[in-house]
């Protein structure tokens, strides 16, 4: 069943998520839930950009 337009809702709760990296099309690898957030709010949440710093 195919929608016939889109539906875009306002984000209410921030959660942490953990990730090997992100993928060269935009995807998480291996995410995982880790919890909820209650000390963000959703409009302060931005994408994190790699630091080209290797961790070792």
């Amino acid at each position: 069943m195919r929608e016939a337009r889109a539906r875009w809702a306002r984000p209410a709760l921030v959660a942490q998520i953990a990730f090997t990296e992100w993928t060269r099309d935009g995807m998480l690898r291996h995410p995982r839930h880790l919890g909820l957030r209650d000390d963000k709010k959703p409009r302060d949440v931005v994408r994190e950009r790699p630091s080209g710093r290797v961790a070792g």
